[in-house]
């Protein structure tokens, strides 16, 4: 077989076999979405803390809530993620889930007493710690019996490059090639592959069985450095300095085998993988503030800067062919590096909050993110950087985002809920597929304090529906109507918080 070493000069973007659009946009959106996690008081009441603070994870919102401690505090919170996804492809419906423990909040407040001080300042507090604002494990698989097939695009994209297969490209077309499922005929002149020619002999019968499989993992932690004040106990306003640690890991899969009813020569499936891991760091600024005109009324609000990514991706790509003759070939790119940049939308957020006496809580906030003005970059300022940059103010629009929750108190007991609900960040254009791409969560708790020392748990369930394409045929045949993956997913997630007072 034609086992060779290749020499791949480093490619800048990775051909996105799964999305509308540059995977780096669809990157771009995730890495910006926050879906805020913290203690379990928090998460509760569905994150909505803009004008209550004295809890750590509300300094992800509004840091002018750590004004409200009147005591120092370490807080530690453990938690588990559980995702499932019910995939429905071309009639055909598969559900898949997956697991993941962490740690979603570690904070420390150190509370310095200024009442005794001849100002009206009442106390300056000091916060550092953490909070998980994003999570990334997710399991998706969806099958079914297609009319077309990925392979078409590949013999479209070798056969659009050059008659050389070296000149192909190393991640995509030329391992195809090597792993003996794309061939080149020389009288002809062109590349084949006898999945392509079952197509174009017969495509009204053509048919082949299709599998993709999606895993990512990881998650976004955002390590603040907080400082807040409470102003004679009408006016708390706070600052924070945020550290982002951002990890991701995806790895796709797409196999392709042949029916019972249609059997392909010579070769009987083939398997194309993508592997990517990005890791990096971002920093961030918010200012916010809450105000009690009255005893039982706060109002809040806040401004989140845009956080300023600094990203490394390895990525490595394989196929594998399988043949009628029980063997198998396979091919592997090497592994290739890309540093860009990455800045996420500003984000200003108002709240509204009651204290009815010492028997309940309820907060109201109102988010406001416009992922069109996301961008991107690298040290090359690259033509491909630019048209994602394009494809970002066109794809995403402006969304609005509603928290509420509520906290009742019985004693040393407390009972919560709370929601949250955020509408779609695509905007309504021409082949869209997503535009109405809306979440919502529903959260409860449960919480034991004491003097010194207080125990939370609480349980969170994220829902939205999207739609996903395996490839996007629609770029070679104006005519074909691409098969969409629709996909009812669900993220629970559960939170155990620790705290001591001191």
């Amino acid at each position: 077989m034609k086992k060779i070493f290749v020499i791949f000069i480093m490619v800048l973007f990775v051909k996105s076999v799964m999305y509308s659009q540059s995977v780096y946009v669809d990157n771009a959106l995730k890495f910006s979405s926050y879906d805020y996690g913290g203690t379990a008081r928090f998460v509760g009441m569905g994150g909505a803390f803009g004008a209550l603070g004295g809890d750590f994870s509300s300094i992800a919102i509004n840091p002018a809530g750590l004004g409200v401690y009147r005591s120092s505090e370490l807080v530690f919170s453990p938690g588990m993620s559980y995702n499932s996804n019910s995939s429905s492809y071309i009639s055909n419906t598969i559900d898949e889930n997956g697991y993941a423990v962490n740690v979603t909040n570690l904070g420390f407040v150190v509370s310095n007493d200024l009442e005794n001080s001849d100002t009206r300042w009442v106390n300056f507090n000091i916060g550092v710690g953490f909070n998980r604002i994003n999570d990334f494990n997710n399991n998706i698989q969806f099958q079914g019996i297609n009319n077309s097939s990925l392979m078409e695009i590949f013999i479209n994209e070798a056969n659009a490059t050059s008659t050389n297969p070296y000149d192909l490209d190393g991640m995509y077309e030329f391992l195809i090639w090597d792993a003996y499922i794309m061939d080149f005929d020389t009288i002809a002149n062109e590349f084949y592959s006898e999945i392509n020619d079952e197509v174009l002999n017969d495509p009204s019968n053509f048919e082949i069985n299709q599998r993709k499989i999606i895993q990512t993992e990881g998650a976004v932690s955002e390590f603040n450095f907080s400082f807040g004040g409470n102003y004679a106990h009408k006016l708390y306003i706070g600052a924070s300095i945020g550290i982002t640690r951002l990890r991701y890991t995806e790895y796709a899969s797409h196999y392709e085998y042949e029916t019972s009813n249609l059997q392909i020569p010579f070769i009987s499936a083939f398997d194309f993988k993508e592997h990517s891991t990005i890791k990096g760091n971002g920093f961030t600024f918010k200012l916010g503030a809450i105000y009690k005109p009255v005893e039982f009324l706060r109002l809040g609000a806040s401004l989140h800067l845009p956080t300023f990514y600094d990203l490394d991706q390895n990525f490595y790509n394989s196929a594998t062919g399988y043949f009628d003759d029980n063997s198998s070939e396979y091919s592997e790119s090497p592994v290739q590096d890309y540093r860009f940049k990455l800045i996420s939308p500003l984000r200003t957020v108002g709240s509204i909050g009651f204290q009815i006496g010492k028997i309940g809580l309820i907060d109201i906030d109102y988010e406001y993110v416009d992922y069109s003005t996301m961008k991107m970059d690298d040290e090359y300022n690259s033509l491909e950087v630019n048209v994602d940059n394009s494809d970002i103010k066109l794809v995403f629009q402006e969304t609005h985002n509603i928290r509420a929750g509520i906290e009742v108190r019985t004693g040393p007991l407390y009972v919560r809920a709370g929601g949250r609900y955020s509408t779609s960040p695509y905007a309504d254009v021409t082949d869209a597929l997503n535009t109405d791409f809306a979440k919502i969560t529903i959260a409860g708790g449960l919480g034991y304090r004491e003097k010194n020392f207080f125990i939370d748990f609480a349980f969170a369930q994220t829902s939205y529906n999207y739609k996903m394409i395996a490839y996007d045929l629609n770029a070679y045949y104006d005519t074909y109507d691409n098969n969409n993956a629709s996909i009812d997913h669900k993220l629970n997630n559960f939170v155990l918080t620790f705290g001591i007072k001191f």
